[in-house]
Order: C-alpha cells, then structure tokens, then sequence
C-alpha cells in the first residue's frame, strides 16, 4: 500500500507550510503527500495542481497531482536517489499553492525493487532495471486485470492469481487503463465474464460518459492492483486507449483527452514498474499525427521518462516513423515468428516483443476456447521459443484470461512451459547473444563467439553446427523446453549432431558453454 502523510492547511494561514518531522521513503518506492483544501470547486478534477520536486544533487522536475476525493489532492513521489528530497507546490487554488516538505530517501531492500525499467545502453535490444538487475521481459496478457475484486480492497481473487503468475516466471502484464465490453462475448455471459466491468473509468456511463469527471473508486481500486503488482516486482504495461473494446473515448486532443492522458501519468508514473502504451491495436487510430502528439505529451509530463512503446502498428514502425520516439516494438506477429523478428530488429536497434502470437485453448482441446482462434500449449510454447531465439521478447495467451474473461483458477500447461523458457534464458547470458542461424544447417542459433551458443530445432533431428574457431573445452547439455530436463550432451566436436532419442516431432534444445 502506498504510504501517506496528510497535510492539515489552516484556513487562517495562507503562508507556506512545512512538515515538521522528515519522512523516509525507501528509494524507488511511490508515496502519497495529500493536501486539503477547503475550497468548493465546481469540478475539482480541473483543479491546477503541481509539485516542482527538488532531487539530493539539486536537480528537478515537475509532476502533476491529483484530486482524490473528500477535498484532497495528492501528489505521488517515487524518489529515485538517496539523499534528501524536497518539493513544492503550485495550485490555482491558493489553500493548495506554496505547500512544502521534505523527506529522506533511504535504501530500499526489497528484492523484488530494482528501479525503472530501462533499455539497456550496452545491450539495446535488451532491457536493463536501473540498479542493473537483467529483466528478461516474459508477458502474460491479461487486459481485464483490474476487474478482479472490485468490491473487495483485500483482493482476495487476485493476490493468488498474481502470486501463479509469479511462480511461473511472468514478469510483465499487458492490460488496459479501461476497456468495456467485447463483441464476441457481449455482456456477462458469465461469472467470469467483466465485460462490462463493474466500476465505470469516468462519472457518468459508457454511453453518456462525463469525460472531465473521473470515478475515483474505480481509479482508487486500480490503485490497489498497481500494488499488487509493484509488490511482486511486475512490470504493468499499460495500454492507455483500446479502439475495439467499447469505449466511448474523449474526442481527440480535447481538453477531456489531455486530462485523461494527464490523470494516468498523475497517478502512475511514479510507479517504477510502469510502461506505458498508445493503445491495444493502434493501427485502429490512423491519425499518425495524433498518436506522435499523445507520446510528446506524454514524454512532456512524465519526469520519469517511462518506457513508451505502441501496441500492434506494424505499417507505421516500418516507416522509421517511431524510430525516435518510442522506446521499444510491440507488435502482433501471427506467423513467421522467428524471421519476423529478424526483420524487426533489423528495422531499427531496440529491443522486440511479439505481443500476441498464439492464444493457448482450454482444458477441453481445440474447442474450447473463448475467441475464434486457438492453439496448444505445445505450439504456443514452440512459437515463443522460435520468437527468443531469434533475440526477440514474448507474452502470453490463454484464452480464460484474455480479453473481458478471466477464470484465474485454471493452470494450463502452457504456464509451466513459460517457466522453462524463462527457467532456461536466466541461465544463459542471453543478452550478449546474437542470432547466428549461419551456424546450423537446421532449426535457429544464438552465439556469443567462443563463449556461448544455443540451438533450437522444432524436431529432434540431426544437424550440422559450425564451431571453426573455438578454443577451449566445450560444456554441452541438451535441454527439453517441455519437461524441462537437461541430458548431458557429452562431447561434442564441429560436424554433425544428434539429439538423444525419443524425441520424435518434440522440440529440443542445446546449451553450450565454452570454458
């Protein structure tokens, strides 16, 4: 839960006014510092209301503020370096202008904290946290997540079903700021159904939105899940718009647009686990101009520059048009996984994410599921290998947790094949790898010169490997992506290889290290 300090302002004081006993915030931790103001306002969600915040190195920035109900406004802080910390308000209310406090960021020593995620300098198609802790991005795409335990602050649904995810090794949930209904599953054909959700984004309703009123408790409990995940050290990729799902959205560049875009970044930039996203679909939205005004508004208010990236616009990456702007690829890739990613990378030096490529069916088979397409687990799992293999990142699908459905309490297969995968790139130093497809006569490469290589065949069957070169002694185990079991591949010389046996039309793996 984010901590919170109130601020008391006395009517008959109008000087500044300043905390009396410092405050520790561990660094990269979001706290609350809530002001009152005993004003009426006709709409207080237009209330100006800022803080200019003073770093230990002197330093600053700017971050919006929030009203938050009951005659508060809020100012969310995430201290970034330890040292003493100050800020600032500014308000066209003058009960909530010229309001001080200062504060003391200390360490923070919980393991699943690393900072902001970041792109690694060093390693571009690669993501690095701030305190230089790996992240090797394993999404699962959940875009309803908030719905879960609305009425209940104690999240009693989701805490478990975050607590599995974590288990198998997802460290990234894409998932909507707000999303309404779905046109193969309309209404609440179920228990499991939140489309419509429960709480509606804005005053009003869907159809009669009051776009510059937001519905605090749906914010305050989305508040309550960016917890939830911040606690688990997940990153939320946020997709801010959704053009197929319902929402009757503020007009263009409106000022209801600009204080929806405002109001995200007031209450969860401060969230170091936060990426933030155009839209799910952005395609749909064919004013290019709109969406590059939306990522400067966004670079313009966010002091903590979050990672930016557009969700499924292959057309307009191709032209070089995000090259500058954003920070990494999200795209939807339905076939051609490997090669696509090949070509991704080649197009511009960031890391790639292929968003969506396979959506796992349910315990039933083929014919259970809750969208048109489905696959097994086995072929989801062989996609997302072929898309790391070729140096790209992953999310995953199933078809009970995607879109307005959840049903938290299934375990597909396909979750303990995620983990594998994850299990088996966090024992490599995947990051200095780079695709090598050269080297094999079958299936795809990644090599570190004379250091490390992977191979990857869709089926287990002979092929040639090319190690000319190499010097030194060679550590060669086989690995199955499914079981999740090593078999030591004895030795192994420059020619032609042959997988253990048994493997038939399976996926098999090698891992070679050079000592």
């Amino acid at each position: 839960m984010i901590n919170q300090v109130i601020f008391c302002i006395a009517t008959i004081v109008c000087a500044e006014y300043t905390i009396a006993e410092e405050i520790s915030i561990p660094q990269w931790q979001p706290y609350d510092f809530v002001f009152q103001s005993t004003n009426n306002h006709e709409n207080p969600f237009k209330v100006t209301f800022s803080a200019t915040v003073k770093r230990p190195d002197g330093n600053t920035f700017s971050i919006p503020g929030f009203f938050d109900g009951n005659g508060t406004w809020k100012i969310r802080v995430s201290p970034t370096i330890e040292g003493e910390w100050s800020l600032l308000t500014h308000s066209d209310d003058l009960s909530l202008d010229g309001k001080s406090a200062s504060f003391l960021c200390i360490s923070n020593n919980d393991s699943n904290v690393h900072g902001g995620l970041l792109v690694d300098s060093s390693n571009p198609y690669h993501f690095v946290f701030e305190d230089g802790t790996r992240y090797f991005m394993m999404g699962y795409e959940c875009d309803w997540l908030w719905a879960l335990d609305m009425n209940d602050p104690n999240l009693p649904t989701l805490n478990p079903f975050l607590d599995k995810l974590v288990e198998n090794g997802f460290n990234n949930i894409i998932l909507n700021a707000y999303a309404h209904d779905t046109s193969w599953s309309n209404g609440n054909v179920n228990k499991y159904d939140y489309g419509p959700p429960p709480l509606y984004a804005w005053e009003g309703t869907n159809e009669n939105p009051i776009h510059d009123r937001f519905n605090l408790p749906f914010w305050q409990h989305y508040d309550l899940m960016m917890n939830a995940l911040y606690s688990r050290g997940i990153t939320a990729h946020i997709m801010i718009k959704v053009y197929n799902k319902m929402v009757k959205w503020p007009a263009k560049a409106s000022e209801e647009d600009g204080l929806y875009f405002r109001w995200l970044i007031a209450r969860y930039s401060a969230y170091p686990n936060v990426i933030w996203d155009f839209s799910k679909e952005a395609n749909n939205e064919k004013d290019l101009d709109y969406k590059l005004n939306r990522f400067k508004f966004i670079r313009d208010n966010d002091p903590y520059r979050r990672l930016i990236t557009n969700h499924d616009d292959k057309a307009t990456y191709d032209t070089g048009a995000y090259n500058k702007v954003l920070d990494f690829r999200s795209d939807q890739q339905h076939s051609h996984w490997h090669e696509k990613i090949l070509e991704q990378r080649d197009q511009n030096v960031w890391p790639v994410v292929n968003v969506e490529f396979g959506y796992e069916y349910g315990p039933e088979g083929i014919d259970d599921k809750t969208y048109g397409v489905v696959q097994s687990s086995e072929e989801v799992c062989r996609r997302a290998w072929e898309i790391c293999m070729a140096g790209g990142y992953i999310a995953y699908y199933y078809t009970y947790t995607a879109w307005d459905v959840i049903r938290p309490e299934d375990a597909p297969p396909g979750y303990a094949y995620f983990k594998n995968l994850y299990d088996f790139f966090n024992d490599t130093e995947y990051w200095l790898m780079e695709p090598a497809d050269d080297l094999v006569s079958e299936g795809y490469c990644l090599a570190n010169p004379n250091k490390e290589y992977v191979m990857f065949l869709n089926k287990a069957d002979q092929f040639q490997i090319n190690l000319a070169g190499v010097s030194g002694s060679l550590k060669a185990v086989w690995y199955d992506p499914i079981k999740g079991e090593y078999i030591d591949a004895g030795k192994v010389i420059e020619g032609e290889l042959e997988p253990p046996s048994g493997y038939g039309e399976r996926p098999i793996v090698l891992h070679i290290i050079v000592k």
